[in-house]
């Protein structure tokens, strides 16, 4: 107990060092169960782990330069730590090299979609060409993609983990999506359905490209193209 200025008297905190044990005292400033770093904890404020804040910070940073015209070749640490905020050893913690954090960047523009594996063919290539549609449709984000796109030839490795890691990922949603489509009757067999599947998405990336993007609603457009398509490749269109 210790006395207030009033003469009242106040509890001390129960991470008063008075109260910590002697062997706790004894420990480095810098290990964890010590009283400077339990005192650290305690008034860390709650809310997001400052990892996490500065990892979205550095990223953000990272997708704001692409989409100001400056492309992987151009971009450097020192200009990233500068905008986000950060100590370059921090970036360079997370990142052993630039490549990774502009794949980690533009990997983190991708919205997870659920798609149930049993989901009508319709429904799963409704959802994911809506997403895509959106996105596009903001001028920040068609400018990363051209960014990204007039990189290529000085970047090819980043464009090929960039497809790898990212792209093909969904790519094979759309073919898990046809081959289930295939196996209940819903899509034909022949030809190829899973190219005409991937048509729309082309169709979205390459009028971005060119900065005609798709416009209207998001998810009525994208029904309007996957209904294209599948008036091609449906089973019933072949009987």
């Amino acid at each position: 107990m210790t006395a207030s200025p009033r003469g009242h008297t106040m509890t001390r905190p129960f991470w008063s060092r008075r109260s910590v044990p002697s062997h706790v005292t004894n420990l480095a400033p810098d290990d964890p169960q010590s009283p400077a770093a339990l005192d650290d904890e305690v008034r860390q404020p709650r809310g997001r782990p400052r990892s996490l804040v500065s990892e979205h910070a550095i990223l953000a940073a990272t997708l704001d330069l692409l989409a100001e015209g400056h492309g992987p070749a151009t971009i450097s640490i020192t200009a990233i730590a500068r905008r986000a905020g950060a100590g370059k050893d921090t970036i360079y913690r997370r990142w052993p090299c630039k490549e990774d954090l502009l794949l980690d960047a533009l990997a983190s523009q991708q919205r997870p979609i659920d798609i149930p594996p049993d989901a009508p063919v319709r429904e799963g290539l409704i959802a994911p060409l809506a997403d895509l549609i959106e996105r596009l449709q903001g001028e920040r984000n068609r400018r990363i993609l051209r960014s990204l796109h007039g990189a290529g030839d000085e970047f090819p490795k980043l464009n090929q983990r960039y497809h790898e890691q990212v792209i093909e990922q969904r790519r094979e949603r759309v073919r898990e999506l046809v081959r289930a489509g295939i196996a209940r009757g819903e899509l034909t067999s022949q030809g190829d359905p899973t190219q005409a599947a991937m048509m729309p998405f082309a169709a979205v990336v390459m009028n971005a490209l060119e900065d005609t993007p798709i416009l209207g609603d998001p998810r009525r457009t994208a029904a309007r193209m996957v209904d294209a398509v599948l008036h091609g490749i449906a089973a019933s269109a072949h009987r």
